[in-house]
């Protein structure tokens, strides 16, 4: 493929709803452009850009992929995301780097919770966007419909650009609406309007050409005047209201049919703003032309190695050169470059200003920064901002080699997918493994097996309890033992009581007069931190406690370090029992959105998961629920939530703060804890 400059370069990601033909609809779009020969398909697992084994498998998207193609005199990288929450990480990292993108709609199902939660993501990147109505071939879509439905729920700005020639399984192309030109499915060239469509098209034609009159002085003028509008000037207006946000245009479509399909790569090219626009707007003067590079993707696998994808925004990475990482202070050597298009790679001799490309064998990160090491136009972007996990697993290697390889191979997958966390989660002793999803989670551990062949079972995660108490007490260790010989003798006279939640652990020395030497003392305090840590009602560690020493005893030759930290471990314990303890348990904050008909059915699941229900956030047909819920309550949220909505909820999770659980509640948890220690001492 031959180098385009900037202002004929345009980078778009297809965003959607899971389902809605994203993945479809690149296809076809490579296949109209010539990119590829033969149409492919999800259903087949010949996509071009479901290419990873767990694409193909589960018949949809869940990476990140990039798919060039040429139309009109520009490039055009699209960027096909996956469309299901549990990926939005992907989501993330293709609209870091895009300057525009399409929102593709399922013409039978319409607007969905993802529809919302993509379109509002381009909002906060003010994105450009363009709306494709897809699979209008479908059996009971409706072009008409959901057209309604995106201006009742986004309001005016959204306008139809085209409208489709037949409905349903007599849909067989499209017409703009602008140019008065019809395209029909198997016509290389546009044609005259159907006859019968004459009066539609014309009504749609008014409505737009009002709307797109309305943002300019004097093309209003000329249309009140009823003068004749010249195509030029009204296309100018309208390609200055998409890219400022203004105008949100439509366009009909199957991908499957290859309906509709030039009309949409016109838009991109006619409307969308190039590479150019947004790399000047993304530097704010920076750089002064040299070089300033992102790195928005990594992709580790142990036999190619590591492939970083880099979007430029200023300047140009050649092969054979190097680089300056800002984020990391280094100098990186560039290799190869390659041109992405789904799993195939072609080397190219440099990415130039405004595209994409891969470079493999970097030692870099997502969100770093290349540039030069010239301080005067050196560049740190900002980096992509993943959100938080909403679901957790624990994993457990299968076999003793499995243990061996885990670390490594959980840091190489957490660098290729920053929206994944791995963390030990010392009070429970296992290892959790947070993602957006259940699938997020599912599919990480099968990539683990696959590129890294680390076997693990995944379970759901103990919940991470701990212990504190609620009022003063005060009680003397002691660790007295005789026998011949040395003995071992240590008393120590503990008080402890409780800190505000989060304050962590005081100890506290009042020791007056040397009534127990001054070495003694830090192992009264190791004894006490230990006795913590095994707790005293389930065997949660002890949290938000001052301890004071206030008075001991010593024997000047019994009493050794190992005798007084015996001693402060059981003075602390004996104290515990006496300060009204009470079991801690991590609360989160959640937040779900849901269609309107299932908010009842949300309410009063969270209400049985013991929830403070914080606000209410009514959106067009949808309501966002804010709660903060023990996360005990949570654990298979992810899996019951999608079966009471029909899989149309979405929800975050992140933990918010501690506090006490009540009495009926800690009673069965201490007791199951109990059961749990004496089955695995069994």
């Amino acid at each position: 493929m031959k180098p385009y400059d900037a202002e004929h370069v345009f980078n778009v990601a297809l965003v959607s709803h899971g389902g809605a033909g994203k993945t479809s609809l690149t296809e076809a779009m490579l296949f109209r452009a010539g990119a590829i020969a033969r149409l492919g398909s999800v259903d087949e697992g010949n996509a071009t850009t479901d290419f990873d084994p767990n694409e193909v498998k589960r018949r949809m998207s869940v990476s990140l992929a990039i798919a060039p193609l040429e139309w009109k005199s520009s490039k055009v990288n699209l960027l096909d995301t996956p469309g299901y929450a549990d990926f939005f990480g992907e989501v993330v990292e293709g609209l870091h780097v895009a300057d525009a993108a399409i929102v593709v709609l399922d013409g039978v199902s319409g607007i969905q919770v993802g529809t919302e939660q993509t379109w509002l993501a381009c909002v906060q990147r003010e994105l450009p966007r363009i709306v494709v109505v897809n699979k209008l071939d479908r059996d009971n879509s409706s072009y008409e419909t959901t057209v309604a439905s995106l201006r009742e729920r986004y309001g005016t700005c959204v306008v139809p650009l085209t409208i489709p020639i037949g409905e349903q399984s007599s849909f067989r192309g499209v017409v703009d609406l602008i140019g008065r030109r019809a395209y029909l499915a198997d016509a290389r060239e546009a044609t005259e309007i159907p006859a019968d469509m004459a009066g539609a098209v014309e009504s749609h034609r008014e409505s737009l050409i009002e709307a797109i009159c309305e943002l300019d002085d004097d093309l209003l003028s000329a249309y009140l005047d009823g003068d004749e509008l010249d195509d030029a000037s009204v296309r100018a207006v309208f390609a200055k209201a998409v890219r400022d946000g203004q105008l949100v245009p439509v366009l009909a479509a199957s991908s499957f049919r290859v309906v509709g399909i030039d009309c949409a790569l016109d838009a991109i090219v006619d409307f969308l703003p190039s590479a150019a626009a947004t790399g000047a707007k993304r530097l704010a003067g920076g750089a002064n032309g040299k070089l300033a590079a992102q790195v928005f993707k990594t992709v580790a696998d142990p036999y190619i190695g590591r492939m970083t994808y880099v979007r430029v925004f200023s300047g140009s990475l050649d092969a054979d050169s190097h680089a300056w990482n800002a984020a990391k202070s280094r100098d990186e050597r560039i290799g190869q470059i390659m041109l992405l298009r789904g799993k195939t790679q072609e080397p190219q001799p440099r990415i130039g200003t405004g595209d994409i490309g891969a470079i493999p064998k970097l030692d870099t990160s997502t969100g770093d920064t290349l540039t030069t090491k010239d301080a005067a136009n050196s560049v740190a972007l900002p980096r992509p901002e993943f959100p938080e996990p909403a679901y957790s697993a624990s994993i457990h290697p299968k076999t003793r080699n499995d243990v061996d390889k885990l670390s490594t191979a959980l840091q190489r997958i957490m660098e290729e997918d920053p929206s994944l966390h791995v963390h030990r989660e010392d009070s429970t002793g296992e290892t959790i493994m947070s993602g957006l999803g259940e699938s997020h989670v599912q599919i990480a551990a099968e990539r683990l097996a696959r590129k890294y062949g680390v076997h693990v079972e995944i379970g759901l995660p103990k919940v991470a309890y701990k212990e504190t108490i609620s009022a003063p007490a005060k009680a003397e260790g002691r660790h007295v033992r005789q026998s011949g010989g040395h003995g071992q003798y240590g008393v120590c006279n503990l008080e402890i009581e409780p800190l505000p939640h989060g304050a962590g652990f005081e100890f506290v020395d009042k020791i007056v007069g040397g009534v127990v030497p001054r070495q003694f003392i830090p192992a009264i305090e190791k004894g006490v931190r230990e006795a913590m840590e095994r707790g005293g009602l389930g065997g949660y560690p002890v949290v938000d406690v001052r301890c004071s020493l206030v008075f001991g005893k010593y024997h000047p030759v019994d009493s050794s370090e190992a005798a007084f930290k015996m001693a402060g471990s059981a003075g602390f314990k004996a104290a515990f029992q006496d300060a009204r303890p009470a079991l801690l348990e991590p609360v989160m904050h959640v937040e779900i959105t849901v269609p309107d008909e299932y908010t009842g059915d949300v309410m009063g699941d969270l209400n049985s998961r013991r929830a403070r229900v914080q606000g209410m956030t009514p959106l067009v047909g949808y309501t966002t629920v804010e709660a903060q819920v023990p996360q005990g309550e949570m654990l298979r949220y992810a899996t019951e939530l999608r079966s009471m909505t029909q899989g149309r909820g979405a929800y975050t999770m992140r933990f918010d703060h501690y506090e006490e659980v009540p009495a009926h509640a800690a009673q069965k948890v201490i007791e199951d804890r109990k059961k749990e220690r004496t089955e695995a001492h069994a």
